[in-house]
């Protein structure tokens, strides 16, 4: 009978120490979608927590991409790490509908990904304590396309992304962020998959990060070696572009003779896990993005949070655009503003609790409505 008890109590303290994986599932479009989700321990909702997306690679599948061990990290740093599963494509297997595509062929193109991933981070807030200035996606190889996508697409939510051996989808047109989005991204110079250069599937790995540094207006990048610490037959140049608009950085990590594959320390000189976590906890949603800061504080927003009416003080002229986005990028209502106050009566236009984004001209301003 002591055995027990003492065997009980054991697993209540290792239940305590370590957060827990659980599997979830719920219907969106008509599909059933799953994914995997780990709480921290020490998971408190008066201590809202982080939320990082982890999006695995063509084929792959939620048990083996939990692997990647952002659980470890998350126990210290307070994170729910959510691992989502893309749906089977009739040709090539489980696939993210990323715009990564060749030879006319986009796999899942018809599948709502995008919608699916939000929905999944709207359930999880629902559930859990969440920081909505603090939710990143980070993915691998097809998921690192996914990842390029949501940045395009749902940016209005995410506060920073980095993407391993996956860039933007040659199947995605145009890519208009509506905001600066700091950015990261790990390349192999033999990634025999997903080309350095020459990638099949869409952008080379250099030109994706010029297009995020130019998005975000960085300055010029500098330049620095990792140390060859591990008999890997690797090198790391690492290129920080500073001082984009919002505080939005780009770093990218060039693998020198790297392959397809996630790196871990002590086996190489550099650990992805951890280095992205590094550079996530650098970087919240900010509420201004896409223009210089020549206007940007004097144009007053109040109360936000809001309740039933919005003040938005315009002290200049002419007359200027207003229009309210949800965080899924749908617009809410579009006005023409004067210069002084223009009163908004929120209740006329249905908006639920939640953030939006307010666009004053080519300024974005975040609101919370209460």
């Amino acid at each position: 009978m002591k055995k027990i008890i003492y065997t009980v109590l054991l697993l209540v303290v290792y239940l305590n120490i370590w957060g827990q994986w659980s599997n979830q599932s719920f219907t969106f479009g008509g599909q059933l979608r799953e994914y995997r989700i780990y709480i921290p321990s020490g998971y408190s909702a008066s201590n809202p927590t982080s939320l990082v997306l982890t999006l695995h690679g063509l084929g792959d599948n939620i048990m083996n991409f939990s692997g990647v061990g952002m659980n470890y990290v998350a126990d210290t740093a307070n994170i729910i790490v959510l691992v989502p599963q893309a749906l089977a494509d009739p040709l090539l297997g489980t696939a993210w509908n990323s715009g990564a595509g060749a030879f006319g062929y986009y796999p899942n193109s018809g599948v709502n990904d995008t919608g699916f991933l939000n929905a999944m981070i709207d359930s999880t807030m629902a559930d859990y304590a969440v920081n909505p200035l603090k939710i990143y996606v980070c993915g691998f190889s097809m998921g690192g396309f996914m990842t390029h996508r949501m940045a395009c697409e749902s940016n209005g939510r995410i506060a920073a992304i980095a993407s391993v051996s996956g860039t933007r989808g040659s199947g995605i047109a145009a890519c208009n962020p509506a905001r600066n989005i700091p950015v990261a991204h790990f390349h192999g110079t033999a990634d025999g998959t997903v080309g350095y250069t020459g990638n099949t599937f869409g952008m080379d790995a250099e030109p994706l990060v010029q297009f995020w540094a130019d998005n975000n207006h960085c300055d010029a990048p500098v330049h620095t070696t990792l140390p060859d610490i591990a008999a890997d037959g690797l090198t790391i140049d690492h290129y920080l572009y500073p001082n984009g608009w919002a505080s939005s950085e780009v770093e990218f990590f060039k693998i020198n003779n790297g392959a397809h594959t996630w790196l871990f320390l002590p086996e190489n000189d550099i650990d992805y896990t951890r280095e992205i976590w590094r550079f996530f906890r650098k970087h919240t949603l900010q509420s201004v993005s896409v223009s210089p800061a020549n206007n940007q504080n004097k144009i007053r927003v109040f109360p936000n949070p809001a309740g039933d009416k919005l003040s938005i003080s315009i002290p200049y002229s002419p007359k200027s655009n207003l229009q309210l986005y949800d965080i899924q990028g749908n617009l809410m209502f579009s006005k023409t503003g004067q210069e002084g106050n223009n009163d908004i009566l929120l209740s006329d236009y249905g908006l639920s609790q939640g953030v939006y984004f307010l666009k004053v001209d080519e300024q974005y301003i975040k609101v919370m409505v209460e």
